[in-house]
């Protein structure tokens, strides 16, 4: 079989890889680009459903990232439905299902893949949400009159899949093994995030764990440790993912729940990381970390893509030193948290008539801040937090806006 050649391989179909693809063609249009996805479909909004309403329009080209269209004028090749299968460092081959693609530097943007638990694998109308035909089957089993879903995980794709059917008037049930939702970031927006969902009506079982599945008169359920029942005709797992890491395995690329990188998202010769797989070592922390979030996702591909174009031009790789940030919408309220947690961290909550506000210092430096709305005083935080952020710099802002409740 015939080795194919590209100056710069990118290997993914998600935000990251775009965004990687985005800045090589933009930085250096001479070099030859091909980004490598096991998709079938071009680089995609997703989870799209979590966010698009029941009613709404669904179509896939729609949420097709936009620069695809015109990265393939600019010459870029998209090899769709190839799969990644592994990876020599040393001769700068990228091996796929469909031969072998000789590279100069190599951005790896794989991501994570779902994990579904041992009791729902390969029962029927048992969700992930992932890529398009996902969300495409599941908006088709909710549909179904009279469909009770459950939502397994309280985490945000569940939440906002929830606010999503809340609002289209279909009964929903959460449930989490954990007692508290979002208790990492502590008692307060554990219990915002409770009354947020009883408020719009969706039923919460939290502190239980599914032992099993039944069907009583045709309908299933989920029996769970207490021996309750919960309706789950549909079901929707987001219990967490897994770096899709497996195509590397071989390569001698250094693996620990992640591609391990260095500052700069280096993870081997010639070959840099970006995304949801990357552990690295964010120097505005001076922590080793992996983020599973959107921005994150864009901005790893950013830097990724500078530093393979740099291999070519003999220039120092830039640094990715970042803020970790994420949003959620959901019941008509926005949730955003900024920064990072060690958990040992002082928390500080402020609620007043805008919504809640909890802030988290470590000594005199603030760490992070979470936000339900109050949306103008995160965002100065939020800025505020790319440099070391004293408390009495932060508490500034806390007094800018109306009076506290209570």
């Amino acid at each position: 079989m015939t080795v194919r050649r590209s100056d710069i391989v990118v290997v993914g179909g998600s935000v990251a890889a775009l965004r990687a693809a985005e800045t090589v063609s933009r930085q250096a249009p001479h070099l030859s680009l091909m980004v490598v996805s096991d998709e079938v479909h071009p680089p995609h909004e997703r989870p799209p459903l979590s966010k698009v309403g029941l009613e709404e329009p669904f179509d896939r080209e729609a949420l097709t990232y936009p620069a695809v269209a015109s990265l393939r004028e600019q010459g870029v090749t998209f090899a769709l439905n190839t799969r990644a299968e592994g990876l020599d460092v040393a001769n700068r081959r990228l091996l796929t299902t469909v031969g072998s693609l000789e590279y100069g530097a190599l951005v790896a943007a794989t991501g994570c893949e779902p994990f579904v638990p041992p009791v729902f694998a390969g029962q029927p109308d048992v969700f992930t949400l992932r890529r398009y035909e996902d969300a495409v089957g599941l908006r088709a089993a909710v549909s179904r009159p009279g469909a009770h879903v459950a939502v397994i995980g309280a985490g945000f794709i569940g939440g906002e899949f929830a606010a999503t059917l809340a609002k289209a008037g279909r009964r929903v049930t959460v449930v989490d093994l954990a007692d508290r939702p979002l208790g990492r970031f502590g008692d307060a927006v554990a219990r915002e995030y409770q009354a947020l969902h009883r408020a719009a009506g969706v039923q919460l079982r939290f502190g239980a764990a599914v032992t099993g599945l039944g069907e009583d008169g045709g309908r299933r359920f989920l029996l769970l440790d207490d021996d309750s029942r919960v309706p789950a005709d549909v079901i929707l797992v987001g219990v967490g993912v897994r770096p899709s890491t497996a195509w590397l395995e071989e390569s001698g690329v250094l693996l620990d729940n992640g591609i391990v990188c260095d500052a700069t998202l280096k993870a081997a010769e010639r070959v840099f990381a970006a995304g949801d797989a990357v552990r690295w070592r964010n120097p505005r922390w001076g922590a080793t970390m992996r983020i599973e979030h959107w921005t994150n996702a864009a901005e790893q591909g950013r830097v990724a893509g500078i530093n393979a174009v740099n291999v070519f031009a003999g220039e120092d790789p830039v640094v990715c030193g970042s803020v970790p940030y994420f949003w959620s919408d959901q019941h008509g309220v926005r949730i955003q948290f900024a920064g990072y947690r060690t958990g040992t961290e002082e928390i500080v909550e402020d609620r007043n008539a805008d919504g809640l506000l909890v802030v988290y210092r470590m000594g005199d430096l603030v760490t992070g801040v979470l936000a339900f709305e109050r949306r103008a005083q995160f965002v100065k935080l939020r800025a505020m937090l790319r440099n070391e952020l004293p408390w009495q710099q932060a508490r500034t802002v806390l007094t800018s806006g109306p009076a506290p409740v209570g």
